[in-house]
């Protein structure tokens, strides 16, 4: 959408860390910027998080859209080329954000000690990106930048501790969530292993 319409949007190359260019169209060109950005959203998405051919039928239905809608043929042409191109670009820029390492990094070790994570049931899975921190930050230059207090000293056996109290706070809350906070929870929880149980 910024290439389109540059006086409203700024592109968020160079903003992101290590966007340096997303594809420009090309001069003369005309683009439906939304249709191209549709389009190049779904190829990226497509690319890193839905199996392959996931998103046809939707694509399929947004060309079907702008030609019921008297798209002219170039315009469509250059729309769908200019998203295709943009997708390459965010994916160039991907393959270099050290994801794909981590798939194969070592994973987390257990400790069975006061203050360790452990899998907990009903489901034991491993720990969920144990390497997330080494992945290129979007925005920060790294962690550095902001004074993080530690968290509070794990202890759960004196109930006075800010620890157990914060523990029984969640513990509570999740005990006695409403209809619409179950449901809330559900949907922004993005465990792939989640079992709703």
């Amino acid at each position: 959408i910024a290439a389109g319409y540059p006086a409203k949007f700024k592109s968020l190359a160079g903003q992101l860390n290590g966007l340096k260019e997303i594809e420009k169209p090309k001069a003369g060109e005309s683009i439906d910027f939304e249709y191209a950005s549709l389009l190049a959203f779904c190829k990226v998405g497509e690319a890193v998080t839905f199996p392959e051919g996931s998103l046809k039928y939707y694509t399929d239905s947004l060309h079907q859209i702008a030609v019921a809608h008297g798209m002219p043929a170039d315009m469509l042409d250059n729309s769908e080329k200019y998203a295709s191109a943009v997708a390459r670009s965010i994916m160039s820029w991907s393959r270099k954000d050290n994801y794909l390492r981590t798939r194969s990094a070592s994973k987390f070790s257990l400790k069975d000690s006061a203050g360790r994570w452990m899998p907990t049931p009903p489901g034991y899975f491993e720990a969920v990106e144990p390497h997330w921190g080494e992945i290129r930050t979007l925005v920060m230059s790294n962690a550095k930048q902001y004074d993080v207090p530690p968290p509070p000293p794990f202890n759960v056996t004196d109930k006075n501790s800010f620890y157990y109290k914060q523990v029984m706070l969640s513990k509570n809350t999740v005990d006695s969530l409403s209809t619409d906070q179950a449901q809330t929870a559900d949907f922004w929880d993005d465990n792939p292993q989640k079992m709703n149980v």
